[in-house]
């Protein structure tokens, strides 16, 4: 979603539906030739590249897609905990290197959710948050309440260890 859905990405997308695209960058005199050159860029990579400034329409937080999405990824696969919160202290004793991984998890989950608050304070608006979340449960929501349960070989994560 955030770099690449045959062909450009679903947030480079939305941006250009929004009315946002490539301009020359203030300051820089730009030809003809450049100027037409950069109203055909539909990513923002290909715009940085040509030299231009990606401006103008609604931006999706990607880092917000990225952190929610992975996540919610990281819950599910912890989803066993809710259910036999014993089953986590026992792993101390019986299985350390999955008790370590559990809290490694963890630690990255928390990581995770004060980057967010990070991107929400000082790069992105509350619209760019908002639909930056909804995308990333919804990727998160076709993978493990589409896609997963309806292919067996997948399956779902254990409910007990």
């Amino acid at each position: 979603m955030t770099q690449w859905f045959l062909g450009p990405s679903l947030i480079d997308r939305i941006y250009v539906l929004s009315g946002g695209g490539c301009h020359p960058r203030a300051g820089v005199v730009s030809t003809m030739e450049q100027v037409q050159s950069l109203s055909v860029a539909r990513t923002q990579s290909y715009c940085r590249g040509l030299g231009g400034q990606w401006s103008g329409g609604h931006d999706v937080s990607g880092h917000c897609v990225m952190l929610i999405h992975a996540s919610l990824f990281f819950w599910e696969e912890l989803s066993w905990l809710f259910y036999t919160t014993p089953v986590y202290y026992q792993l101390k004793s019986t299985a350390v290197n999955a008790w370590r991984s559990v809290n490694a998890i963890l630690a990255v989950l928390v990581l995770s959710w004060w980057m967010m608050v990070m991107t929400a304070v000082y790069f992105h608006g509350h619209n760019e948050l908002l639909t930056g979340s909804i995308f990333g449960v919804l990727g998160w929501a076709i993978l493990y309440l589409g896609l997963f349960p309806r292919v067996p070989q997948i399956g779902l994560p254990s409910r007990t260890l």
